[in-house]
């Protein structure tokens, strides 16, 4: 019988590691202690953090938390707790067969398998898709009312995009840099925020949209054409060139309204993962990732003889070579984790905390493998911010 085992590392300031205690950060890959909880690690789905908190999702559809809860991050119903120091079951969501978590900054979603959309934490700047007026924050999960099903949820810094069943996108929240991808007709200006899902138009006839993902300020979108090729469509904030776009040569720093960029190099004929980080979006493609975007971290995992000012783009996706084919990604702010098809974990990119697990605070600046037991592989990765986990099993 295999032995499974929950690792964590990074920054733990407000216990978001799950080990039960608050510490500054954990260098080195440690257990997290899952006694006072009914998590069965053989059947966690994904680990995915904020800035200080973490949800675990299961097959079962059930959802655990830790970390800090001062906006109710943690959907535990009590925001008096701030740091939640062990991994808790969220009991408002256990009669709901939940599917997929994401977070922001201090928020945090929930997809059900019916169609159904929770939220919770901060709101703010209406991230939540409600009033921000009348809820600054939620400290358990409340169901957005929707006309349809939703398909898929992504959280950026401040911001949240639905994709809906008949693959329409809809966003809410900030869009001080054009993260919401909407122009108000009435003006023709942007948008400050939006405190109600709404749809953005402009992606209504440019293919069926199947997937969608937040940044720290833009969004990427993936759409499918009547031939099954892939397209990527994106917005918001180019600054470090993570739209696909070389700031020094393209004009605009920010994208108020959709555009499609060219993917060289890319299979647009097989499924398309993307990953976005605060300032970099890495793709999974084929077990290939390629990058682009701000690079002064490492974040993408390659050296580039034309980086300046931590800005790394060149004609066409940039490979990260001499890697084993990846399976499994995850992608903090500005740190990566990915998963080889042999069981292998590597990481690269801001280190600054720990977060990616190799003993020093040193950045990584190409991919490098985490030390775990020699009888153990992982089977399972998971990042926040600026933490991150992996689930580990015994071979032997």
């Amino acid at each position: 019988m295999s032995t499974y085992r929950l690792i964590s590392w990074g920054a733990n300031s407000h216990s978001q590691l799950g080990q039960g205690i608050l510490s500054e950060q954990c260098i080195l890959p440690q257990n997290v202690d899952l006694s006072g909880c009914s998590l069965r690690l053989e059947v966690i789905r994904k680990i995915v953090g904020g800035a200080g908190h973490t949800l675990i999702l299961d097959t079962d559809g059930r959802i655990h938390s830790c970390g800090l809860n001062d906006k109710g991050q943690t959907g535990n119903g009590n925001i008096e707790e701030r740091n939640v120091l062990t991994f808790q079951k969220i009991c408002s969501l256990e009669h709901k067969m939940v599917v997929d978590v994401c977070c922001g900054w201090d928020s945090s979603a929930a997809l059900t398998r019916d169609g159904e959309l929770y939220v919770w934490g901060s709101n703010r700047y209406g991230q939540l898709g409600l009033d921000h007026s009348v809820f600054p924050a939620i400290s358990q999960p409340r169901r957005i009312l929707n006309d349809e099903r939703i398909r898929c949820v992504s959280m950026g810094l401040r911001h949240t995009a639905i994709v809906t069943e008949s693959r329409e996108l809809y966003t809410c929240g900030a869009n001080n840099r054009g993260q919401l991808g909407l122009i108000n007709p009435k003006t023709t200006e942007p948008y400050i925020l939006l405190d109600t899902f709404t749809k953005v138009p402009e992606l209504t006839m440019r293919g069926n949209i199947e997937n969608v993902a937040c940044g720290q300020y833009y969004t990427v979108v993936i759409t499918k054409t009547q031939k099954d090729m892939y397209n990527i469509y994106v917005f918001g904030d180019n600054k470090h060139g993570q739209l696909g776009f070389c700031p020094k040569t393209f004009s605009e720093t920010r994208l108020w309204q959709p555009i499609c960029i060219p993917l060289p190099g890319a299979r647009l004929d097989t499924p398309i993962q993307i990953h976005a980080g605060w300032s970099h979006i890495n793709i999974l493609n084929n077990g290939v990732v390629s990058s682009w975007g701000r690079n002064d971290y490492g974040q993408l995992g390659h050296l580039l003889s034309n980086s300046q000012n931590g800005i790394s783009i060149e004609e066409g996706l940039q490979h990260i070579e001499r890697i084993p084919r990846i399976v499994q990604l995850s992608v903090g702010s500005e740190h990566n984790i990915a998963l080889t098809d042999d069981g292998a974990i590597l990481c690269w990119g801001w280190n600054e905390h720990g977060n990616c697990g190799n003993g020093n605070t040193e950045n990584v600046l190409k991919p490098e493998f985490l030390s775990i037991p020699s009888n153990s592989v992982g089977v399972l990765i998971g990042a926040g911010t600026g933490h991150s986990f992996a689930v580990i099993k015994d071979i032997s």
